[in-house]
């Protein structure tokens, strides 16, 4: 990248050895499974969508394969193919925190954040969520989630609470006032359950 400017239009790609593949944990992570030309097409590819965080690449057969995921759920494995390799776009918090809830003119053309028209303000992309850092890809079911909108609501997953009223991991078909029924749930902690759920919408 040769400047900071450039930095919100283009992406930084780390590339694994020769002789391994990303084994995704789930099917419905596989968003492209095309041909390409060359490693730098399938790359490019990749870096048109700010859902797909990994590809592989297989020079011998041409396979290119985009994924919607990363390193937290999936993983770079080694095969029987030599000329297969991945690569995995690096994010950092630099790329996110200055546009952040800015005006939608910030992120004009931004890779990693998209123009709300709710809010007219800049906002994570589809399928990811602001930590207070950056935009993660949302959380399947059963990871370890810490905010109500961590988890991938279009496959009816929801962030639970336990009964001292914490975050704990995704889980399907939650009914959000199923909290109420916790004889150990501070009031305080309710009340704060509902301001993160206002503020999505």
């Amino acid at each position: 990248m040769s400047s900071p400017a450039h930095a919100i239009y283009s992406s930084t790609v780390s590339l694994s050895l020769q002789g391994h593949e990303f084994q995704s944990q789930y099917g419905v992570q596989l968003i492209f499974n095309e041909t390409a030309q060359s490693r730098l097409l399938c790359s490019a590819a990749c870096s048109k969508n700010p859902s797909r965080r990994i590809f592989d690449y297989d020079s011998s057969s041409h396979r290119c394969r985009l994924f919607e995921a990363d390193l937290t759920n999936g993983a770079i494995i080694a095969v029987g193919s030599q000329t297969s390799i991945v690569g995995s776009v690096i994010l950092s918090a630099s790329l996110y925190a200055s546009m952040y809830n800015q005006s939608c003119s910030a992120c004009q053309g931004n890779r990693y954040q998209t123009c709300s028209l709710t809010t007219n303000t800049c906002q994570c992309p589809g399928n990811s969520y602001w930590n207070g850092s950056m935009c993660p890809l949302k959380l399947f079911e059963n990871a370890a989630c810490s905010q109500i909108d961590a988890c991938r609501s279009d496959l009816n997953l929801s962030c639970i609470i336990n009964s001292y009223g914490e975050f704990t991991q995704c889980s399907r078909g939650i009914n959000l006032f199923t909290i109420f029924g916790y004889k150990n749930l501070n009031t305080d902690k309710i009340f704060h359950f509902f301001d993160k759920v206002e503020m999505m919408f």
